[in-house]
């Protein structure tokens, strides 16, 4: 009897457990019928695709027809004088952000907006700011812009104080803030700014172009020295109108790639030692400052790079005298203008002795440009091959239509009407006095003459010389006759006083020798 109920707990047993196995593989189908079959309906719990936000058609909005132009080609916005205090809206800037147009360059000129803010993420290029009277700029106010390669600045209120050097930082990351890499331009001309702050560019590694002048720093200090020499990719520094006279020696020595370098309206009275290691320096302007005469030594041989130079509105330069120029055997490019009392560039002040004494180098000019100064003569030695200038303009100068300015009377000013005729129309003559305001070409046309002697009156230069040949003529013959008249003694018979006297009575050399 026990026997039986052992079996028959054992067989319920085993129900049991075939009942639960079913009951698992019934739920696990269940779950899995959805995986495997993909026409199935999804579940109440799986999520519906969301669709995407249609896009704003940039052309329609009031963005674009109330607000700003839009030219949908350039992909250009500007808002330029419309009044506005701020960037943009909240609005505008949905706009934006959700248009079917991105734009790469943004306008915002001479307005009244006093703030940047921390601006959201949008792929602009180029954002111009001038003419506006921002005095606060939030810090990492340009973070978002992550295509951001120019920054115009230019026409505010920024101070140094409010150009701190978290203004430019990027994006925050777990180590530190990322740089700006993409700047590439910073314009902050016409500001408030008096020094920089040492570390300002700190996030700015990949800056070539910066633009500061007209700001009044009179001195750069040292702040403003570690500032400018950390930009190691710096290739264009405007330091125009900053009323400095001096710069630190070592200010371009870690910027070394500098190629251009705009010094025009400060105080400078010689030429910047600082230079020597702008070695890599292709352009440089020094208008505008009280530089004296130009001699050699003015120009470091380091300087041998240089294209373009210009040395224009000088009001006390006299004179480039030999050799001054000579170190700048690449240039190619001279602009010295508007210098009222420059009178002279001497014969070998392009030219460059070379191992042999009797051969010199000249750079290849191919534009020189000498027009409003106090010239009166062009040197034929100044360079080597005027043929291959093709702009040379001399107009607005004194010059002398003497033998002295052959060269230039005869060939150059040939040479010029054929490739800029507009440039003869003004190179007139102030001596002599009979050609004065007579167009240099109209000599050259008319094959005139030209003189040295008596060059102040060249129409009386015949008179001249047929007064000294009759004078000639007739002096010869009377002055042989005296000769004759005197030879016979005719002269002595005007003294005699007693004709039949003798005239002397000779001493015995006794007489006359006593010891």
């Amino acid at each position: 009897m026990i026997q039986h109920w052992r079996l028959i707990t054992l067989a319920c047993c085993i129900l049991v457990c075939q009942l639960n196995f079913l009951h698992a593989v019934d739920q696990t189908t269940q779950k899995a019928v959805p995986l495997a079959n993909s026409t199935a309906a999804p579940s109440s719990t799986t999520s519906a695709p969301t669709t995407p936000k249609p896009k704003i058609k940039i052309a329609d909005s009031d963005l674009c027809k109330k607000k700003c132009s839009c030219d949908l080609k350039y992909f250009q916005i500007d808002c330029s004088s419309k009044s506005l205090k701020t960037l943009f809206s909240k609005d505008d800037w949905n706009t934006l952000l959700n248009g079917d147009v991105m734009f790469s360059t943004i306008k915002m000129n001479n307005n009244s907006i006093t703030h940047i803010p921390v601006l959201p993420a949008y792929p602009v290029e180029n954002l111009y700011l001038s003419f506006n009277q921002i005095n606060n700029i939030s810090l990492g106010a340009f973070q978002n812009l992550n295509k951001l390669a120019k920054l115009d600045l230019s026409h505010n209120n920024i101070t140094t104080k409010i150009l701190d050097p978290d203004v430019f930082k990027g994006k925050y990351s777990a180590e530190n803030y990322e740089p700006i890499k993409t700047l590439i331009e910073l314009d902050l001309a016409y500001n408030d700014l008096h020094a920089l702050q040492n570390d300002l560019f700190e996030h700015l590694p990949n800056l070539e172009i910066l633009i500061l002048c007209k700001n009044t720093f009179q001195v750069i200090d040292t702040s403003t020295l570690v500032a400018i020499a950390s930009l190691s990719s710096l290739k264009t520094l405007d330091m125009s109108y900053m009323e400095i006279s001096a710069l630190p020696e070592t200010i371009f020595h870690s910027p070394n790639e500098l190629e251009t370098l705009l010094l025009s309206g400060n105080l400078f009275h010689e030429v910047p030692a600082a230079l020597k290691w702008a070695k890599h320096l292709k352009k440089l302007v020094l208008d505008e400052n009280p530089l004296g005469d130009f001699v050699k030594g003015n120009f470091s041989e380091s300087l041998n790079s240089l294209e373009y130079l210009s040395i224009s509105y000088l009001l006390d330069t006299t004179r480039i005298g030999p050799g001054a120029l000579n170190v700048l055997q690449n240039l190619t490019t001279l602009i010295a203008t508007d210098n009222p009392l420059l009178s002279s560039i001497d014969e070998l002040a392009f030219t460059k002795n070379t191992t042999n004494p009797e051969i010199f180098d000249y750079p290849p000019l191919r534009e020189m440009y000498l027009n409003n100064n106090n010239l009166q003569k062009l040197e034929r030695n100044w360079i080597q091959r005027w043929d291959l200038v093709k702009t040379i303009d001399l107009r607005y100068n004194p010059w002398a239509c003497d033998c002295t300015n052959s060269y230039l009377i005869h060939t150059l000013m040939k040479e010029i009407n054929t490739t800029t005729p507009q440039l003869t129309k003004d190179v007139l003559c102030a001596t002599p006095e009979a050609w004065k305001n007579k167009p240099l070409y109209q000599l050259t046309t008319d094959d005139k003459e030209l003189l040295c002697e008596n060059t102040s009156h060249p129409a009386k230069d015949g008179l001249v010389l047929i007064s000294i040949l009759v004078g000639v003529l007739i002096g010869i013959p009377l002055t042989l006759g005296a000769l004759v008249v005197y030879r016979r003694g005719c002269f002595g018979l005007l003294n005699r006083v007693n004709p039949g006297a003798p005239r002397y009575n000779r001493a015995s050399f006794a007489d006359d020798f006593h010891i």
